[in-house]
Parts: C-alpha cells; structure tokens; sequence
C-alpha cells in the first residue's frame, strides 16, 4: 500500500506534470529548510535551464497554473524564489493519517519492499563456555532489531546464532577440565568457573610450552571426532545454550538458528580443497594453506601447518552453507568493528572463490562499551559486566523507580513493569545511537524519566493509556478528526505519518537508531500536543473523540516503533 506521504508526494509530482511545463524526469522533490512553512519542496533549477527562465520566474508561473482536486492532500502551493512549496491540508491529513493507524494497528508502517527476498542476519554468537558480556549484548540487540526491521520490510529472515564452539580456543577449554576438573555447579556459576580456569590455564601454558601443546592436541581431538572431547564439548554447549536461553527470553530474542562452528565441521576439507583447486590459497611446504596477493589484503591462513582449522576456514564454510541452503540476497554480520579486517578478507576470499559474486554481504560493526567513568570494559580489567547481571541491575533500579512513582499498582504488576523499565533501558541504551558510536553504561540517563531514554517512551505510551481509559465512557472514533487543526495537531500527527519512511531508512542505513530517533520525537509532540491541547476536558464533545482518537493513534505508532526496537510498551507504569 502507499502511505499518506507517499502518496502525496506522488500527487505533487502528479500536478507539476499536469502543467505540462516540466518534463517527467526533471522533477525531483526535496524537503525543505526548517524555516519554510511547507512539506515538500520542487526546486525548479533544471527545469528552468531546460526552458530558458531564470528558476523564480518559471516557480511562480508553475504555482499559478497548478490546479488542486477538491480531495487533494495539498493543501497550500506557493512560489519562494527558485522553489515550489507545498504544503498537506490538515483535515484530510489527520483523516488519512488516522484511518491507516486504526486499520492498519500493529501493521502500520510494514512494507512489501522484501517480498521475495532473503537475508540472513549473523547475531550475538556467544562463545560457548563463557558467560554471556555486554560485548555479545551489542550483537544481539543490534541484530534482533534489524531482524524486526527488515521483517517489517516485507524480507524473510533468517537469524543465525554463530556459536564459537571449536578452535584451538575451545581446546583450551578442554585441557582445563581435563587438568582442573569439571565444575560441580550449574547455570551462571558452572560458566564463571570454567572461565576461571580457562584463564587460570592459559597464564600458566606462557611458561609451560607443554600445556599449549595439550590446547592444541584437544582441539584436534575433538575435530577429529574424540568421544571423549565431544562428550565434554557437548555438556559445554548445553550448559552455555541453556544461560543464554535465559538472556535471550528477558531481552525479547528469537534466533532461528543455532548452528554452531562445530556444525560445519564435515565441509571443512571440500571448502579447504576448493580454495586451493581454484588457485586462490596455496600449500607451503610446512601443510600451512595461505592465501597472498587478495584486494591488497594482509596474508592470512586457511589451515594450520598440523592440519587444524581456523576461524577464517569455518567462517568460509559458513557463507557456502548459507548460500546453499537459504539462497540470500543479502548477509548481514553484526560483529565488533574490531572484527572488520577479518570480515574483508573473509569476504574478498568468498568472492575470489566465484561465490556471492551478485549477493550482499554487509558487515554492520558496533563500537565498545564503557563504563560511567570512561573506562572500556574488560575482563583483564576487572569492570566487565555481565548480561544476567546487567538486567538484574537494572530491573532492581527500574523496581526502585516503580515503587516511588506508582506505589499503587499490584506487587505482580510492579515486577512486570520493572523488568519491561529495566530491560527497555538496557536495549535503547544501546539502540538510540549509530551502532559504531561507544556507548556507555550510565543508569542515571538510561532510567530517567524525561529525555532520550526508553522509559521516556514507555512513560509516553502509559501516559496514552491512562488518558484513553479515563475516557473509554464516552468512546472515540474517527468521524471528527478533521476539527485536529491545532499546530501541535498537525505536527505529531505529521510524526505518526513518518513512521513507514523511517522504517525504509532504517533499514537501508542499517541504522536502528532511525526508529529509535522517530520515537523520541513521537514522545516529545506528543507531550506538546498533550500540553497545549486539553483531551479530556476539550471544550467540544466532538473535538475530545477527536483528540481521543489522535491519543489511541500515538499509542498503537510508537507501540510499533517500540517493538521494532525489541522494547515493550507497558499499559501503565
């Protein structure tokens, strides 16, 4: 369907050709300046070259030869110099605006863009063995929000979770079990002690050569099928997959797939094979398969000299399964910048190997996490936080904040509202920005009440809620909508009109703070509109359905909005 602003864009081109003036590929609309009174804006500089007029002349004579239909969206033409202004008429934009909110409801803004179309999103892949960090929550946040994006653009998606279970890494895991023990505990605690003794054992193999040499002897083990290193890997994988269930349940996250680096283990050799048939790696005397001379790239490896993998070959092995088995048009990693030289060269090699020459692959790369100090979060620093324990912290803080701003609401309903609060928070935190920007972990600004924060925007949609239940005796509908001529009126619902153009941006810059950015402002009119214009008090019954109905309209958009972010929006807070 086309949306009302689409449509009026269509109708405004539609009356310049009318004129007969202005050829067809010569009218390109722009938006204006903020200090012109008007929405969409014809500069006519090519079209006067093409005639011969200096571009003000020929702007005024298109204004007086326009001619409006009596349902026209346009409102208003005049001329400014070398532009032609046009502005929305406000009845018939509030009735358009409205109409598609309520037929539409949690639809509203969906596009078909993608029918037809698969992309394939690479998102959180935590390691197996390791607690899940704020570094995978980046990942994970990022990636379901872009799922739901492009979702919502009509494509099918398929969310993989690329589960770093293999590797010479992994074997340290394994040495470790085999030297420390396996932990006695389960859950979160089970994945903190393997971590310490991974940690414990990698200090202590920088002197003792022989411990590196027992990591590495238990990755081949296990790649060469050890019953014993797989029963290990086995209970690892479960005991991790099974903690981050538990994340990925709170924070609103369905991956697809969960196909681990073990899962392409039996294409290994083929994919070996190819890249050396088709002379893109070559074999050194050593065993070691390397590949040189790629776009410029750093010389990198596809085998170790003992015959062991790497992450480049398992990743290689990743691309090819995807193209085989889901045929995309597009591949999305959202992987640390950090990562970004390994995803060229994966990239670049997968292309030099004859595959996804006509296919996307995209790497959107996200920026670290500090601390409220300023400091880069780490491990070997001693301030990493952990997921389950940054969404317990947070929800405890949003319970706090609960407590003292509606010490009424039911126990139960207080804890659902808190962990709504508290993991909205932690989302939009990382989502009200350009994913490569930093972010930092500051509880102040993620659960404040007034400003860019998620509850803001929880607090705006409670607010609508209360209003339209306070008002449910005398009902609204949408026969009166055209007395919302108000400013304040007309732009929020102006805003509620941009939602279908955001989602389009959002999801061709990759960019889910576009959605989150829509929001804010769908927050902020709102709390104009509901300053200047009394709702349930209005001087008019008519004017109050109205204003009840634009109230239920906010309320269903930025819901939508909201959820595209991976945020819920609580009835009442």
């Amino acid at each position: 369907m086309k949306y009302t602003l689409e449509r009026f864009t269509a109708e405004v081109r539609s009356v310049i050709a009318a004129t007969g003036r202005v050829a067809p590929e010569l009218i390109e609309t722009a938006t204006p300046k903020p200090n012109i009174p008007a929405d969409l804006a014809f500069p006519v500089f090519r079209a006067a070259k093409a005639l011969g007029l200096p571009p003000p002349q020929l702007a005024n004579e298109l204004a007086a030869s326009i001619t409006l239909a009596p349902d026209s969206l346009i409102g208003a033409v005049s001329a400014a110099g070398p532009f032609l202004n046009f502005s929305l008429h406000p009845q018939r934009l509030a009735e358009a605006v409205l109409a598609e909110i309520a037929q539409q409801g949690a639809a509203y803004g969906t596009h078909s863009d993608g029918t037809g179309q698969m992309i394939v999103v690479d998102y959180s892949a935590p390691n197996i063995a390791k607690r899940m960090h704020v570094g995978h929550i980046r990942s994970t946040i990022i990636g379901q929000s872009l799922v739901n994006i492009f979702r919502a653009l009509g494509y099918t998606v398929v969310g993989d979770n690329h589960l770093g279970d293999w590797g010479k890494q992994f074997g340290v895991v394994l040495a470790a079990i085999e030297l420390y023990g396996r932990p006695a505990v389960e859950g979160e605690a089970a994945l903190e002690a393997l971590e310490a003794q991974y940690a414990r054992y990698a200090a202590a193999a920088k002197d003792q050569p022989d411990l590196d040499e027992a990591a590495r002897h238990w990755s081949l083990r296990l790649e060469q099928g050890d019953p014993q290193a797989r029963e290990l890997w086995q209970w690892c994988v479960d005991l991790t997959m099974r903690a981050a269930q538990r994340n990925y349940d709170r924070l609103g996250v369905h991956i697809d797939h969960a196909y681990g680096e073990s899962f392409y283990e039996h294409m290994l050799p083929g994919v070996i094979a190819e890249a050396l048939d088709k002379g893109v790696a070559q074999r050194e005397e050593g065993g070691a398969v390397v590949i040189t001379d790629l776009e410029k790239l750093p010389t990198f490896l596809l085998q170790r000299s003992d015959g062991g993998t790497l992450y480049m070959t398992r990743d290689l092995a990743t691309v090819l399964f995807r193209l085989d088995e889901f045929s995309p048009t597009r591949i999305i990693y959202v992987i640390g910048e950090p990562q970004a030289l390994h995803l060229r060269q994966l990239f670049a090699l997968t292309r030099a190997m004859g595959h996804a020459r006509e296919i996307d692959l995209v790497h959107v790369a996200f920026g670290t996490v500090f601390d409220a100090s300023g400091q880069p979060l780490s491990t070997r620093r001693g301030n990493m936080v952990y997921l389950e324990s940054l969404l317990d912290e947070a929800v405890a803080r949003a319970l706090a904040v609960v407590e003292q701003k509606s010490p009424d609401l039911p126990a139960e309903e207080k804890q659902a509202v808190a962990e709504a609060v508290g993991v909205g928070a932690v989302v939009y935190n990382d989502l009200y920005q350009d994913t490569k920007r930093n972010i930092t972990l500051d509880w102040d600004r993620m659960l404040a009440t007034e400003g860019n924060s998620a509850t803001y925007l929880q607090y705006s949609h409670a607010r609508c809620g209360s209003i339209l239940r306070r008002g449910a005796a005398d009902g609204h509908d949408l026969a009166h909508v055209a007395l919302l001529t108000h400013p304040s009126e007309v732009r929020l619902i102006k805003h509620l009109a941009r939602l279908p153009d955001a989602l389009r941006e959002a999801g061709s810059r990759y960019a889910p703070f576009v959605i989150a950015d829509w929001c804010y402002t769908t927050a902020r009119e709102f709390g104009v509109f509901f300053e200047q214009c009394p709702v349930l008090k209005a001087e008019q019954v008519e004017l109050r359905s109205a204003r009840l109905a634009l109230v239920a309209a906010t309320a269903r958009a930025l819901k939508v909005g909201l959820g595209l972010l991976g945020i819920q929006a609580p009835e009442r807070m």
